[in-house]
């Protein structure tokens, strides 16, 4: 785990049609996943988490560039 201030939020999510709520695990390194779909269907669902994976991905390889050695 992080040594890091950890805040408390609360999410008013009774309209949410998918969630994914990631926290750090109980071992050094590791997290736990909760996450649902109601009102879309799950391949939708992945579909949209994976356009998300995507625009994490192309903003955190803007500012991270990766430089040869």
């Amino acid at each position: 785990m992080s040594d890091r201030n950890v805040t408390m939020t609360a999410i008013d999510g009774t309209d949410a049609l998918a969630a994914v709520i990631i926290r750090p695990g109980s071992t050094d390194g590791s997290v736990s996943i909760e996450a649902f779909a109601n009102g879309m269907d799950k391949e939708r669902a992945a579909y949209v988490l994976r356009y998300v994976a995507d625009q994490f991905e192309a903003e955190a390889a803007a500012e991270n560039p990766i430089t040869p050695a």
